[in-house]
């Protein structure tokens, strides 16, 4: 009977620390903030698609600057919207903020790829890479996916 109860413990505690899917960083413990969000992130992708800004192509790099600071100002407006809708709660907020953060230093790389494309040099966007060597946008895209934001990952086409 011990050996059974031994057995079974030490393939629970195998299955937990081994097997068992670990929960996502970054998940929020309160929904009410990805609720809220996923409405302004979903107007920020409708305005982007009314103003024809999504998957158009550009002849120039001075058009496609043109377009990216165009897309830029909505998603800016977006971050706002969001950043006063951070959770009081000291773990969410503190995640928010950071996914915030994120977002600002996407755009920021963004900026610095309409300096060049102004200076006339026909380059491809290069954003900031994590500690880990993966791109920005991909921690931005696992945040909204992980608190189901689907709205909220970095724009395609833009």
């Amino acid at each position: 009977m011990v050996g059974v109860v031994v057995i079974a413990f030490v393939a629970f505690w195998a299955y937990v620390f081994f097997i068992a899917p670990s929960a996502p960083e970054d998940k929020l413990n309160d929904a009410s903030f990805p609720r809220a969000a996923q409405p302004v992130c979903t107007n920020a992708l409708d305005d982007l698609r009314a103003a024809n800004l999504l998957n158009q192509p550009a002849t120039s790099p001075g058009q496609r600057a043109d377009l990216v600071e165009r897309s830029d100002a909505r998603l800016k407006s977006m971050v706002q919207q969001l950043r006063s809708l951070t959770p009081a709660n000291a773990d969410d907020g503190h995640a928010v903020s950071g996914w915030l953060d994120d977002w600002d230093q996407w755009l920021s790389d963004r900026a610095t790829w309409v300096t060049k494309l102004r200076a006339g040099q026909d380059v491809s966007f290069d954003e900031k890479a994590r500690d880990n060597g993966e791109p920005n946008s991909k921690a931005l895209v696992a945040f909204a996916i992980t608190n189901e934001m689907p709205a909220c990952v970095t724009p395609f086409g833009i």
